[in-house]
């Protein structure tokens, strides 16, 4: 009986605590004229290191907003062309060889 009352007493705190984890008090947010927006970005590895000034990091992350589009873009075009190579090599399997391509990639060879 202890137990079965410890139990619903912890059940209890937690749902009625769940609702407090999942509200965040929310940050005034600046209005549209109050201050200039601030370029987001990472700093590179090391370089939060560096001492570097506001200005600077804010120069740092416009360079890499100015290239990171076109990067993922040649990315996206990597990742296609990769696929298009394996399934292509994929192609040139028997097809007893690429059920046991199969087997081995998810360990069933054994």
């Amino acid at each position: 009986m202890f137990r079965l009352c410890t139990l619903a007493l912890f059940a209890s705190m937690v749902v009625l605590s769940g609702g407090l984890a999942g509200q965040d008090a929310k940050k005034d947010e600046p209005k549209k004229g109050d201050q200039p927006a601030k370029a987001k970005g990472t700093l590179p590895a090391n370089w939060g290191k560096l001492g570097l000034s506001d200005e600077q990091k804010h120069s740092i992350y416009k360079v890499q907003g100015k290239y990171n589009e076109e990067i993922d873009k040649l990315e996206a075009k990597i990742r296609e062309l990769k696929g298009t190579r394996d399934k292509e090599m994929r192609g040139v399997l028997t097809a007893e060889q690429k059920k046991r391509l199969e087997e081995i990639v998810t360990g069933k060879d054994k």
